[in-house]
Formats: structure tokens, sequence, C-alpha cells
């Protein structure tokens, strides 16, 4: 059976995520008039902060073409004021909120940054006809845990119509997608979790007002 290369998350729960582009702009090719490096070069730019965020990426191995992503969880909570502030999640993502639910949050910011990714190192010079692609993310007692793979090719890279993805676009374009049974149950557990909080949106909760509810989202 073939599952997406992530995880899914209802619409209404979407209200949580401030602007694609934020998060696609960490990793997005040159711009046109400006040489694509040759493969393999470092596929999340300088001049992003995803470093500081806690995201890291890198070659495993050159041959076949092996690319390891990942989220240092400790990090990635501690910037969250930044990332809410950068409009990558708006303000229902408050402290309280964010204890609740840490691995639905790094599975959501996976999904934005994962395209960016997949973009930058397919536009190389000499970029492989095909990668793979794992994600894992660092807990805080220093264990290292997998999230996501999948395969994914330069021809379904070509075919994507990247001016105006959408989120979720990629998805369909991946390969041999597997998801961690255990990360699965821990983001699926959360998504009750969040549903919830949402939905009684009371102080007990640490979220705003339901007049403010979306404020900030897509």
């Amino acid at each position: 059976m073939h599952r997406p290369a992530c995880l899914p998350h209802p619409q209404r729960l979407r209200r949580l995520i401030g602007a694609a582009g934020a998060c696609l702009a960490m990793a997005l090719p040159p711009a046109p008039g400006h040489a694509a490096p040759a493969y393999p070069a470092p596929i999340m730019g300088p001049q992003t902060t995803a470093h500081a965020w806690g995201i890291e990426t890198r070659f495993a191995q050159s041959t076949p073409c092996r690319v390891e992503m990942s989220i240092n969880q400790t990090t990635f909570l501690a910037h969250m004021p930044e990332m809410i502030q950068a409009g990558l999640f708006n303000t229902q993502v408050t402290p309280a909120l964010q204890k609740q639910i840490p691995h639905y949050l790094m599975n959501t910011l996976q999904i934005d940054v994962t395209p960016g990714f997949v973009h930058a190192l397919f536009t190389q010079r000499g970029a492989p006809a095909s990668c793979h692609f794992d994600w894992f993310y660092t807990a805080p007692d220093g264990t290292r845990h997998p999230m996501v793979g999948f395969d994914m090719t330069r021809a379904a890279d070509a075919r994507i119509d990247w001016a105006h993805l959408r989120f979720g676009d990629m998805a369909a374009a991946t390969r041999n997608p597997v998801i961690d049974p255990r990360f699965d149950a821990l983001v699926n557990q959360e998504t009750v979790d969040v549903t919830i909080a949402l939905g009684r949106a009371t102080p007990e909760t640490d979220l705003p007002p339901p007049s403010n509810a979306g404020k900030g989202a897509r």
C-alpha cells in the first residue's frame, strides 16, 4: 500500500501555518541569470536562517545520490517565536501548544521545506537522474529518529509547476515513500491533540479567542 511521503494535515489544522513561500525560499535554486552550482553542492543556501532554526542537510553519499535532512527538536522549538514572526507559523502556535505537538510541528515544517530542497538539488548542473531523501529529527535527549523518506527523479521535478507550487503538490511525484511507524503514531496522536485544542479554543489551551482564529494563516 502506497502512502504519501508527507503526512497529511486536515485543512482546518492548516490554520496554524503561515505562508508557504517563507519556507520554500529556504532552498530555492538561483534566480534566472545566475549560474546554477555544480552537483553536489549544498541544497540549503548560506543566506537562509534554517541552520539557526535547527535544520541541517547533507549528502550521505554521492553515488547513488542520497540526501539526509534533519531537525534538531530543541533548537527548532527554541526558535519558534522567530518562525512565527517570519510567517512560517501563525500566532495560534503558542508556547503551551508547542509543548503539546512538537512532532506535528516538525512534520509540518518538513512538508513545507522539502520541495525547495528537492528542487535545489535537481537544478544543479550535472544533477543525477534520481535521488533518495530522508528526514530525521534529534530529540531533546540527543537520540536521532527517522521521520519520512522517499525517492524523487529529475524528470518528475521538471514536470512540477514550481512557479505556482501549492502545499502538497510534490507528494504525488515521489516514489517509494516511507513513513516511520513511530513518528507516524506520534504525529497522528498530536493531530488529535491539536484538533481538540483548536476546537475548545479556551484559555486552558493558551489559544487566542475564536474571533482571532485563522489570523496570519494561508
